[in-house]
């Protein structure tokens, strides 16, 4: 009985000791081992050794890729060879297998165990800035630039047009990009969402670019027509103020005040009468009469600076021109159908009212051989009619004039008054060629019946034509 004790003890003892030994084993191995069921990163690490896992993530790290997301729906990718990436052990396997606990294997040897290790990577600067300039996206071919937006304008005014976004990447803000995306192990990076792309600088909500663009149509908003007479008109609107708009030297938008008075020279040039009539003589023949005072003369000045203050203040509608010469009509027949006309080769008279031939009389006209001939080629005006009148010529040498003569109907039309239309008694014939050896001191003699049919017609401004 006592020798089945011992012999049970003995038994007893071994099986303890072959018990604490495996445990012991087990948990020595467990020192090296990862437990079953543990992951590291995604890689099954079970019963593997810290070399081992560290030999796993050398792989991955070699397989690892970047795919780049780009602008216009393309895609391009970076790998580890191209990064010449490579697995920097820092202790962190092992101090994973340290904590494991491999004494207490046995209450944590069936338990899952899943890890996410940073995984250091040793980058190549290098190797990282030739990927980078060997991306499609990087080819000048391939960039489009960005562009601000802007002012345009068209036949319908001024507006802002949109930004154009472009595909310019900025290259060291795809650097950082890539280095940060490898470091923390991702495998896309959206190159936009990261603001990789060089940006417009003016966006097309700019208040300062719109407020321009509400000014400029504001500063052109006039719409203004000049009557010239005939049908004839001449219209200012949006299309030529925008050729206008220049900047002062605050930088300030304006209509050029320059321009507007050369416009208004051309029109001047284009619509002023005085010295450029073409006349149909009573006889059938054209003339042309580069002389006198009769016709329309625009102020100029006066003109441009009255349609510089209409626009600048976006007037609409008719437009007033201003003339220092006028004429009794605005057609471009500005002589109209009422008119003296007198032929100085044929020593005769016409006057006209309203188309109606009311005298047609015999004159004498200024002396030839005497130099004092009445001037031609020409259209004047009336100046005044004044009934009865005292003729005085220049003085002479004691200061006394020249000549003194009473007449009835006196009617100058000249500019300086000295030259008219008057009878004289005096004068008992008319016509013919008494004007080249004994005509006048240079005004239109008449018979007194004449004279007088004109002087109850005429009035100041009333058309006078000598050829």
């Amino acid at each position: 009985m006592k020798k089945k004790k011992v012999v049970l003890s003995v038994l007893l003892a071994v099986l303890a000791v072959l018990i604490i030994g495996t445990y012991v084993a087990v948990a020595l191995y467990f020192q090296r081992h990862f437990y079953s069921e543990t992951t590291i990163n995604g890689i099954d690490c079970s019963y593997m050794t810290a070399e081992e896992v560290k030999d796993q993530l050398r792989s991955q790290v070699q397989s690892y890729q970047l795919t780049l997301k780009e602008r216009n729906d393309q895609q391009e990718t970076l790998t580890a060879d191209m990064l010449q990436l490579s697995y920097q052990d820092n202790g962190e396997v092992e101090q994973l297998l340290k904590d494991q606990g491999a004494w207490l294997w046995a209450g944590e040897i069936f338990r899952n165990r899943s890890h996410n290790l940073e995984v250091s990577m040793n980058l190549s600067e290098e190797a990282l800035g030739q990927a980078v300039d060997a991306l499609n996206a990087m080819q000048a071919e391939n960039v489009t630039a960005p562009q601000d937006a802007a002012l345009t304008s068209d036949e319908n005014g001024y507006s802002v047009s949109p930004e154009i976004e472009g595909n310019q990447l900025d290259r060291e803000a795809v650097i950082a990009a890539v280095r940060e995306a490898v470091a923390s192990d991702a495998d896309q990076l959206d190159l936009d969402a990261a603001g990789c792309y060089v940006q417009p600088a003016v966006r097309q909500d700019d208040e300062a670019l719109n407020n321009r663009a509400n000014q400029l149509n504001q500063l052109t908003s006039a719409s203004l027509t000049m009557d010239f007479g005939s049908g004839r008109s001449e219209s200012v609107g949006r299309a030529q103020l925008m050729q206008w708009v220049i900047q002062d030297e605050s930088g300030n938008d304006i209509i050029d005040p320059a321009q507007v008075t050369a416009y208004v020279q051309s029109l001047a040039d284009k619509y002023d009468t005085v010295g450029k009539h073409t006349f149909t003589t009573t006889g059938g023949n054209t003339v042309e009469l580069s002389k006198g005072d009769y016709g329309w003369t625009m102020d100029v000045e006066t003109t441009a600076s009255n349609l510089l203050a209409a626009i600048n203040a976006g007037q609409q509608g008719a437009f007033e021109v201003t003339y220092t010469d006028t004429a009794k009509s605005r057609d471009s027949n500005d002589i109209g159908n009422s008119y003296i006309e007198l032929s100085i080769d044929q020593q005769t008279l016409w006057c006209y009212v309203d188309g109606e031939l009311v005298v047609e009389s015999p004159v004498v006209t200024g002396c030839v051989n005497k130099g004092t001939e009445t001037p031609r080629g020409g259209v004047w005006k009336v100046k005044s009619k004044t009934s009865p009148y005292t003729m005085k010529g220049k003085p002479d040498e004691n200061g006394e004039p020249s000549y003194i003569e009473n007449v009835t109907y006196w009617i100058p039309f000249t500019e300086d008054f000295t030259i008219g239309f008057h009878d004289l008694a005096s004068r008992k014939a008319f016509g013919g060629n008494i004007y080249i050896t004994n005509g006048s001191h240079g005004c239109v003699n008449m018979p007194l019946d004449a004279v007088a049919k004109i002087y109850d017609v005429v009035a100041y401004g009333f058309p006078v034509v000598v050829y």
